[in-house]
């Protein structure tokens, strides 16, 4: 697919405002050159034209203007949505650590315009009705060489607007590319600058890199840069922590990456952070046996300082806590099926986080506790051996019709639910009443013996 198909939709629009030309600018731009166009991509579009006078040239409703004053707006014309900004030149607090400019003014061409970005690969446009490519900075060779280097002085780039730190680490991930000696070294001078950015801006920014195709390369690029240090600083301090050649191949920090790149979507953060314990395991004990605990402590603050919501840290905290599990596999079986109940809500992903904890050591292709849980679940589940006193299939009513009162029934329903569990009856309703019964009768008084008055 070329370009032109690509930014087909664009063309109504593009018309709308002649004799203004549109220019297709940015993400899909790049990844158009590259070859990995999208079906839907997010159009970012830009002219001349102030976004006011835009919205003059098209019809009511069709652009939405922006309460923040940066020339941009959102645009939805004959089913194209896409974010519009007018050229422009902007001006920023040097070193100041805020996202946004504290002024601009309107330029007249792209080649302006190209100025004002973050990498030159993205500062390449594409004229919709034209059908033809500009490149005033070289960003197309940048494109073919792989390459991430600044529209300006990498120093000035970096000092003006800190997401372009956490960018470079993201873009890293998502296209592969290595960043220029120039710009990981302004990175790294400015580093610190991203602690005046909001937590939700730098979740948004690691989310982006974590999800990225060539992640290790983004995680490479963040621990190199500093990055990391700044937002995960439990899990930095994990370079270069040795561990043993006979069960390890690498460092604790780069099995830690190996791990996230070995587990599935939605579990990456969970191994990024498992080992995460390790460095001060060591410090603390002189060994690794706490690291687990360790970590899940270190993660929960890190995540909560990102802001990630509550249910995510929650469960991430948990899987890494458990993640160390029965580590010899010796576990006895009412022990793992306890442990597998108590947590039956998170199983899946445990198992499949100790896969990737052991694919990471770069020794192992398979994780025999994992098997192990796994079978033992399913063995329940086929035999009908609940997880939950909820699920036994007699209720508190049934349990009080036999004599039980208050607290009494949930405490009987724990018992027999154990019972269960253990396999020391089945989950079937008439014997566990007939188990009810019998509980209940041994808690009577015994009449008629030695002792009763007359």
């Amino acid at each position: 697919m070329n370009c032109s198909e690509i930014f087909r939709a664009l063309v109504p629009l593009a018309e709308a405002i002649l004799p203004h030309r549109l220019y297709a600018v940015g993400g899909s731009v790049r990844d158009a050159l590259l070859g990995r166009a999208e079906k839907a991509p997010d159009f970012d579009v830009c002219s001349d034209l102030p976004p006011e006078k835009l919205a003059e040239m098209l019809p009511d409703g069709c652009v939405v203007l922006p309460h923040g004053g940066v020339a941009s707006a959102t645009v939805d014309y004959c089913g194209a949505v896409c974010e519009y900004t007018a050229f422009r030149r902007d001006r920023y607090e040097l070193a100041g650590g805020s996202h946004a400019p504290v002024g601009f003014e309107y330029v007249a061409s792209p080649e302006e315009d190209s100025l004002r970005r973050d990498f030159r690969c993205n500062a390449v446009y594409f004229d919709v009705l034209a059908g033809q490519t500009l490149d005033p900075l070289g960003g197309i060779r940048d494109i073919e060489e792989g390459v991430l280097r600044t529209v300006r002085d990498a120093d000035i780039v970096m000092s003006e607007d800190p997401v372009r730190i956490l960018r470079l680490a993201r873009f890293a991930a998502g296209l592969g590319f290595s960043a220029d000696a120039a710009a990981k070294a302004a990175c790294v001078k400015y580093v610190d600058s991203i602690d005046g950015l909001s937590a939700e801006r730098k979740r948004r920014e690691w989310d982006g890199l974590m999800r990225g195709r060539y992640l290790r390369n983004g995680l490479d690029t963040a621990f190199e840069t500093g990055i990391l240090a700044k937002l995960f600083p439990a899990l930095a301090d994990n370079a270069g922590v040795e561990q043993p050649s006979s069960q390890h191949r690498y460092d604790a920090l780069e099995h830690a990456f190996v791990c996230a790149e070995a587990a599935p979507d939605g579990l990456k953060t969970a191994a990024l952070l498992h080992d995460e314990g390790k460095a001060e395991a060591m410090r603390r004990d002189g060994n690794m046996h706490f690291h687990a605990e360790y970590g899940a402590a270190s993660a929960e603050k890190e995540l909560t300082a990102l802001g990630y919501p509550k249910a995510f840290v929650k469960k991430t905290v948990r899987l890494i806590a458990l993640h160390m599990f029965d580590i010899n596999n010796t576990a006895k079986r009412n022990t793992l099926r306890r442990f597998i109940a108590d947590n039956a809500d998170i199983l899946d992903d445990l198992c499949a986080l100790m896969v990737a904890d052991s694919v990471a050591t770069g020794l192992h292709t398979r994780n025999p506790r994992a098997e192990r849980i796994a079978k033992e679940r399913d063995i329940m589940r086929e035999s009908g051996v609940p997880f939950s006193p909820s699920e036994l299939k007699i209720s508190g009513k049934e349990l009080a019709a036999v004599g039980f009162e208050g607290k009494e029934i949930a405490e009987i329903g724990r018992e027999l639910f154990e019972r269960c569990l253990f396999g020391s009856i089945p989950n079937d309703g008439q014997a566990l009443k007939a188990a009810a019964e019998k509980k209940f009768a041994k808690k009577q008084p015994q009449r008629g013996g030695k002792g009763d008055k007359k």
